[in-house]
């Protein structure tokens, strides 16, 4: 039982470790959270230091989640404990004890536990978040991809782990989209922002990347 704890804290510190703000503090000197979106995810990264920062914190925030299940399967611990030090993975990148519980998003940590749950749920689940990344936006290919992997993972049941695994990790990952939570607080009215953020982890919905041509015109 002790094991399975002392596994568990190591997920959470594992996940905590700031990638995004490591790589951009050594090669820029810049403080990833006081750049774009003020959040520690590769994404930010990408967009607003390089393009190299960006891939090599994506890749260094999958390996967390990773390695975080490797260890719980390493020990030789039941698969609902690789399933938790997944979930702790996630959690600890969003709110990263090494940064005053700030963080990103988490999706990298939780592309790293289901490479160890179930790679074959990660392949379905990454679909339709690549398709929707090209034709709309990643933010609600994301979603899809998570009702995608969990409907696919409860239909069989030696996929039930990697279900779990999102299942609970999208609790944290929504959470997130919903900050600055002090923004839907000042008007708990104004439904749009609630729903833009969730959906489209922005404050307005983002316009169609893909148009289609009209019929006769160029």
């Amino acid at each position: 039982m002790i094991e399975e704890i002392l596994l568990i804290i190591a997920a959470y510190i594992l996940g905590s470790i700031p990638f995004g703000h490591i790589v951009t503090k050594l090669s820029t000197g810049k403080n990833i959270m006081q750049v774009g979106w003020e959040k520690t995810s590769s994404s930010n990264v990408l967009k607003h230091i390089g393009v190299w920062q960006g891939l090599l914190t994506f890749i260094l925030d999958i390996a967390k989640g990773f390695f975080a299940v490797w260890l719980a399967r390493y020990f030789g611990t039941a698969i609902a404990v690789q399933v938790i030090c997944g979930i702790m993975a996630v959690i600890g990148h969003n709110w990263s004890v090494f940064m005053g519980f700030k963080g990103g998003r988490g999706l990298a940590a939780l592309i790293g536990a289901l490479l160890i749950i179930s790679p074959k749920v990660l392949i379905i689940s990454l679909i339709p978040c690549i398709l929707f990344t090209v034709i709309w936006t990643a933010s609600v290919g994301t979603l899809l991809s998570f009702l995608a992997g969990i409907i696919f993972s409860f239909s069989f049941r030696e996929y039930f782990p990697a279900g779990f695994l999102m299942l609970f990790s999208l609790i944290p990952v929504l959470i997130k989209r919903l900050s600055p939570l002090q923004d839907i607080l000042k008007d708990t009215s104004n439904k749009d922002l609630l729903e833009n953020r969730l959906i489209f982890d922005q404050d307005s919905v983002p316009p169609i990347r893909l148009k289609m041509k009209k019929k006769g015109g160029k």
